[in-house]
């Protein structure tokens, strides 16, 4: 019996852990952006089968897509960062876009001309930020790490809170963090996101208070989304608050 008993504790424990990673997959997601493009040779017709190689120039990690028949590729699921970016197949030189920045739930568009020659060959293009997010509607107000710290946010709770600078400066909000609202929507409504896990409270749909923000020293960078959203934000009726987190790269930093 107490063999039994061992093995359905196993059985169940085991059924956790895997659903568990499931809804870490499943759910993770949402500040987590994606590239795009599609791949030419010099003449304008489609390149397929080109290999696209994404590097995370303060981590290393890599991210591969391989384009389609029409010469499409697509990389989703990219965390926040700037990568180097190449595109290669047999018989043309490799292509390199670098620097190319990616920000919070932004979808990059990079193309590729490629032009004969060995693979070993490389061309090296300097990427810049494109003005307009051209692969997708979504309307919505991006910041980064050394915006929100030079800016000036009011101290509540004990921290400089981030939601504060969200209903005191960002377009499209009125009121304060605990009763504001955005877009005209209702108190509460708007979703808050942390690294792609939505937060809330039972008793407030959507709890946009001070509570559930990160503070300054722990976010990367935030977006406020406020149009045309994509359905995998279900948990909203008017914005979402979309923060990153701050985690490790291949060089020593911090904040004192």
């Amino acid at each position: 019996m107490m063999d039994k008993s061992r093995l359905l504790a196993s059985q169940v424990l085991l059924c956790l852990l895997t659903l568990v990673g499931f809804a870490s997959n499943a759910f993770g997601q949402g500040e987590r952006g994606a590239i795009t493009g599609v791949i030419k040779d010099v003449s304008g017709a489609v390149v397929p089968n080109a290999e696209v190689t994404i590097t995370n120039k303060a981590t290393g990690g890599e991210n591969k897509a391989v384009s389609t028949e029409t010469g499409v590729y697509r990389a989703p699921y990219i965390t926040p960062g700037t990568y180097n970016i190449s595109a290669s197949l047999r018989g043309f030189k490799t292509a390199i876009r670098d620097n190319v920045e990616v920000r919070v739930a932004q979808t990059v568009t990079v193309d590729f001309t490629l032009e004969i020659g060995e693979i070993s060959e490389r061309i090296t293009v300097s990427a810049e930020t494109p003005l307009l997010e051209s692969s997708t509607s979504e309307i919505g107000t991006e910041t980064t790490d050394k915006e929100f710290h030079t800016w000036p946010i009011l101290v509540d709770d004990g921290l400089r809170q981030l939601q504060n600078f969200i209903f005191t400066a960002m377009p499209g909000t009125e009121g304060g963090t605990f009763l504001g609202s955005i877009n005209g929507g209702q108190a509460y409504s708007h979703e808050i996101m942390i690294d792609g896990i939505t937060l809330g409270r039972w008793d407030l749909t959507g709890g946009s208070n001070n509570e559930m923000s990160p503070s300054v020293d722990a976010a990367s960078e935030f977006k406020l989304q406020t149009g045309n959203l994509s359905a995998q934000y279900g948990a909203t009726q008017t914005a979402v608050a979309n923060f990153g987190m701050k985690s490790g790269t291949n060089e020593v930093h911090g904040t004192a």
